[in-house]
C-alpha cells in the first residue's frame, strides 16, 4: 500500500513533455493563417490586379513632392533658383521635379494598359511585363523632360521666365488644346493595345514597346498640363488641379460612379 501511494505521488510530479508539432501540423497551422479574411481578401485583390504596386509608386512621388514642397508655397525648382546660381544643378533639379510629377500623376492613369500588359503574359511573368510597360511609358517622359527641363531653368537662370505670366500662358494654351481634334485622338489612343509575345526576349521587348506606345499617346494628350505644372514650379495645388483635369478626362465621371458604389 504504502509502494502504491509513494508511485502515485511521484506520477503527480513526472512533467511528461508534450509531442512535437509534425510536418502536418505545421502545414494545418500555416493554412489557417493563410485562411484568414484579410490574407484571403489580399491575395485575391492582388490576383486581380496585378498593376497594385503602380500605385504605390505613385504614392511614394506624391509624398516625395509634399515633403519636400516648398513652406511658402512655392515650388521646388523655384526654391532652387533663389538659393543655387549653378545652371547644370538648376536642371537636374527641373528635371527630377518633371520625373517626380509624372510617376506621381501619370502612372494611375495608365494602370489598367499595365494590367492589359499583365493579362495578355504569361502568369508568372505578369509583374515583370508591367515593368517593362513601366520602363518604356517612362521613357519618353524623361526623354521630352530633359529637353523641356533644360528650356525652362535656362529661362530661369538668365531671369527670363516670369512665373505668373508663364502660367497665365500656359493656361490659356491648355485650354486651347482641349479642344483640337489632335488632342482628342491621342487620348483615345491612351486606351490602345497591341499583341505581345508569350515567352524570351521579344515579351520583353513588346512589353516596353507597349509602354512607349501608350507613353507616347498620353504625352500627346498632356503635354500642356505637364508644361504648365513646371512652369509652376511644380507647384502642389497646379499639380492636383491637373491630376483631377487629368483623371476626369481618362475616366468619364459616370464610370467612377459606377466603380464606387457598384
Amino acid at each position: 500500500m504504502v509502494m502504491v501511494m509513494v508511485q502515485f505521488e511521484l506520477s503527480k510530479k513526472l512533467v511528461i513533455p508534450k509531442p512535437a508539432l509534425s510536418a502536418r501540423n505545421l502545414l494545418s497551422a500555416g493554412s489557417e493563417i493563410a485562411d484568414s479574411p484579410r490574407l484571403r481578401w489580399w491575395k485575391h485583390f492582388t490576383w486581380r490586379h496585378p498593376e497594385w504596386w503602380i500605385f504605390g509608386l505613385s504614392l511614394l512621388a506624391w509624398l516625395t513632392i509634399v515633403v519636400r514642397f516648398d513652406a511658402t508655397g512655392v515650388g521646388l525648382s523655384l526654391a532652387h533658383q533663389h538659393h543655387h546660381g549653378s545652371a547644370s544643378l538648376l536642371w537636374l533639379t527641373e528635371t527630377r521635379g518633371w520625373m517626380l510629377m509624372i510617376v506621381a500623376m501619370m502612372l494611375p492613369l495608365v494602370a489598367t494598359s499595365a494590367r492589359n500588359a499583365a493579362a495578355m503574359s504569361l502568369w508568372s511573368r505578369r509583374h515583370r511585363a508591367i515593368a517593362g510597360f513601366v520602363l518604356g511609358y517612362l521613357s519618353i517622359w524623361l526623354i521630352i523632360g530633359v529637353i523641356i527641363s533644360l528650356l525652362i531653368s535656362s529661362l530661369r537662370l538668365h531671369g527670363w521666365l516670369d512665373p505668373r505670366i508663364a502660367i497665365t500662358a500656359s493656361l490659356c494654351l491648355v485650354v486651347l488644346w482641349e479642344f483640337t481634334s489632335i488632342k482628342k485622338r491621342a487620348l483615345l489612343a491612351c486606351h490602345g493595345t497591341m499583341p505581345i509575345a508569350p515567352t524570351g526576349w521579344r515579351a520583353n521587348l513588346d512589353c516596353v514597346r507597349y509602354g512607349w506606345m501608350i507613353g507616347g499617346s498620353c504625352l500627346i494628350s498632356c503635354w500642356a498640363l505637364m508644361v504648365m505644372c513646371s512652369l509652376s514650379g511644380h507647384n502642389l495645388a497646379i499639380m492636383l488641379l491637373a491630376t483631377i483635369v487629368g483623371i476626369t478626362e481618362r475616366y468619364p465621371i459616370l464610370r467612377i460612379k459606377r466603380i464606387a458604389f457598384g
